[in-house]
């Protein structure tokens, strides 16, 4: 994958984390860091709309890496993505190469 493949992908899984990050900042205003959240996966596919349910602590637990992002197991992307864990039924992924550049820079919390 070229380098612009890898940055366009990366980007795809930025707009997922920024609305994401829409979601979490709301449901912390109300819940508590063990009540649950409904998150977008947060993948490189055009048009993924799954969802992941995972705790206001575990997403805020993601979001500690800019290059960490939380996806449906099969949609992990190896020319993206190296898996660096999982949390409840969903895969904690890395970006790597040209996509890790694009997912420090679009972090809004950098």
């Amino acid at each position: 994958m070229s380098d612009d493949d890898e940055r366009r992908a990366a980007t795809e899984q930025a707009v997922s984390r920024d609305a994401n990050e829409l979601v979490e900042e709301i449901g912390s205003a109300w819940k508590e860091p063990s009540d649950m959240l409904e998150v977008r996966c947060e993948c490189s596919r055009p048009g993924c709309r799954a969802t992941l349910r995972l705790s206001l602590a575990e997403y805020e637990s993601v979001r500690e890496d800019p290059r960490h992002f939380v996806v449906l197991p099969e949609h992990a992307d190896a020319s993206v993505d190296r898996v660096v864990g999982s949390i409840r039924r969903y895969a904690l992924v890395e970006k790597v190469g040209a996509a890790a550049d694009v997912a420090e820079e679009t972090d809004r919390r950098s």
